[in-house]
């Protein structure tokens, strides 16, 4: 059975005590193991794995958006979800969001939409892994996959570690508009390891006029705090990803909730 053809019948149940975004996103791996899957293969579409399975349209999404993190499928907007390899490949928040879209043929842009510097305290209820007193510089960027947004991010970086940083250390396309070549190359920080959270969500209305979608679309937002060689955080990143566009992203446990993927 090829992926362009409806997938046989296979109960999802919440008894099973895992949730269903999970459940799902084995059946489809195990699919890509045994080679009922193989590279090239395009997945059932999210109405057809809905219907299949008798989940929602939120939880089809989580378990692909998995799939595409762990490099097993690559999602083209109007075409459909496709199979790129039979192992994950490796993703986390140390992987330049920049060179992983300029590997797979696209074109990734950021448009710097803001930055401000203050205390931590200041930016509350974000849980910044900071002391309330520490000068925090705050970026805010969309991403782009050829001009099409696919995630709002905002970065909190301590201002001792980018000192002096200014709008002008990122351009808008090429590797300079990646956060962590910016760090390596004009900071001399290096982050080394970093621990990532994902969960579903509904847009608000202001990041929705940002990302081009209407408000209560569902989103997946993404955690990452990243520590550099000496072991002090230096990167702590929160982004809104478009669920039907999403290129990165990294479960950490059940962070995605049986109640939410119902």
């Amino acid at each position: 059975m090829r992926g362009g053809e409806h997938v046989r019948t296979l109960a999802l149940t919440k008894a099973q005590g895992r949730p269903l975004y999970r459940q799902l996103y084995e059946m489809l791996r195990q699919r890509v193991r045994s080679g009922e899957l193989r590279p090239g293969d395009m997945l059932p579409p999210e109405s057809a794995l809905t219907a299949t399975y008798g989940v929602s349209r939120i939880t089809v999404r989580a378990a692909l958006a998995l799939l595409v993190a762990d490099g097993v499928i690559d999602r083209h907007r109007g075409r459909g979800s496709f199979v790129t390899a039979g192992e994950p490949a490796s993703a986390t928040c140390l992987t330049s969001f920049t060179e992983q879209v300029t590997r797979s043929g696209r074109r990734p842009t950021t448009d710097l939409l803001g930055m401000r510097v203050a205390e931590a305290r200041s930016f509350e209820p974000v849980p910044l892994p900071f002391p309330p007193a520490t000068r925090v510089v705050r970026l805010e960027r969309l991403r782009r996959v050829d001009d099409a947004p696919v995630a709002l991010v905002r970065s909190y970086l301590p201002e001792r570690v980018v000192r002096g940083i200014a709008p002008d250390a990122f351009a808008t396309a090429g590797p300079g508009q990646s956060l962590l070549h910016v760090l390596q190359h004009r900071f001399g920080v290096e982050v080394v390891n970093g621990e990532e959270t994902v969960r579903p969500a509904a847009v608000g209305a202001s990041d929705a006029g940002l990302l081009g979608v209407a408000p209560g679309t569902p989103v997946a937002i993404w955690t990452c705090r990243a520590v550099n060689r000496s072991g002090r955080t230096c990167l702590y990143e929160e982004a809104v990803w478009c669920a039907p566009h999403t290129l990165l992203l990294r479960q950490a446990g059940d962070a995605l909730t049986p109640s939410e993927m119902s």
